[in-house]
């Protein structure tokens, strides 16, 4: 079959990382899977075959979500680059103009699946497929935390300056204190396995302590748990043990103890290797997926965002670990 002046362009122009990374991504994506959901939910209706104007596929709005997510983008960023960017119209198997969502579709798709709790379940589908390949460790459960900035309260003064009210930007938003630096946002609370590939993720206000999460983050560990010293308390330790399960939890001095044991600190040294592997999706996360602001506004936006946050983050990772059990 002879190519097209299209599809001439998209084999062989584009940058070649992104284009590499895209391609990969294409074929790990449970599209099929996803639109039957979508579709039973009513979410998406198809109208192939049908009079008037083709239905945009399930395929492209979904994988316009996860554009998104890569590389950090708006809606009307992620319209102008996949109308200008050859590797997304790849990734995205558009082969014409009309098939391209526009900035406002975008936007509503992705409300319709917030409203349906929809983006955990993709989350869902992504982590299944990952157990399916054995692609995820069951040699523990690590757990941790990090801070999600949200836009502060605007402050309104009188005329001599002073603060008369304050106009919350966020209601659900709260404030903590980190090693003295005040923050104002929500807490993303993650498991992951050994090598980093996130289990289960949990939203909180900032003002919620990370020990809070962690007994629901691991309710289906039965081998080890590690995490650092905020989640330490001899009730989950007795409890951990008490099930069979191995305590990884790094140990800090209690009141009337001087320094820790030479045990404790031995075992500190040991947990805190295997414990700092959950950093790495944060790093991911943050630095090269740019992700450090929350972008809605209320828990359950948010909450639903870090999923598809999350099952972009796996997928990113799914190569390499295929590449590692190969």
């Amino acid at each position: 079959m002879q190519l097209s002046f299209f599809d001439y362009a998209l084999e062989y122009q584009g940058g070649r990382r992104s284009t590499q990374f895209l391609s990969e991504m294409k074929l790990l994506i449970p599209y099929g899977a996803i639109e039957a959901i979508l579709i039973e939910k009513g979410i998406y209706k198809p109208n192939k075959g049908k009079q008037g104007r083709p239905s945009i596929p399930a395929s492209v709005l979904v994988g316009a979500l996860f554009l998104q997510s890569w590389y950090g983008l708006s809606d009307p960023m992620t319209e102008e680059l996949i109308h200008d960017r050859i590797s997304f119209r790849k990734f995205l198997d558009i082969k014409d103009e009309d098939t391209i969502p526009d900035e406002t579709t975008i936007c509503k798709f992705r409300n319709a699946l917030i409203r349906e709790n929809l983006l955990e379940v993709l989350f869902n589908q992504v982590k299944s497929q990952m157990i399916e390949k054995r692609l995820i460790l069951n040699e523990g459960t690590l757990v941790d935390a990090t801070l999600i900035h949200a836009s502060e309260p605007k402050r309104k003064k009188d005329e001599n300056g002073n603060v008369i009210s304050n106009e919350p930007a966020d209601k659900d938003a709260t404030y903590t204190s980190k090693r003295g630096v005040k923050h104002h946002g929500y807490k993303l609370h993650i498991a992951t396995d050994r090598a980093g590939v996130i289990k289960d993720i949990r939203t909180t206000t900032a003002k919620v302590h990370d020990s809070q999460m962690i007994d629901e983050l691991i309710e289906d560990e039965s081998k080890a748990v590690f995490a650092d010293s905020g989640y330490m308390s001899k009730e989950r330790k007795r409890f951990l043990r008490g099930k069979g399960i191995f305590a990884g939890i790094i140990e800090r001095r209690v009141r009337g103890q001087a320094t820790l044991r030479a045990k404790q600190s031995r075992n500190n040294q040991r947990f805190s290797k295997i414990r700092s592997i959950v950093e790495m999706p944060f790093a991911f996360i943050k630095r090269l997926m740019g992700y450090r602001e929350s972008k809605y506004i209320g828990l359950h936006k948010n909450t639903q965002h870090h999923y598809l946050i999350a099952a972009a983050y796996n997928l990113r990772r799914m190569p390499n670990l295929m590449q590692r059990g190969a």
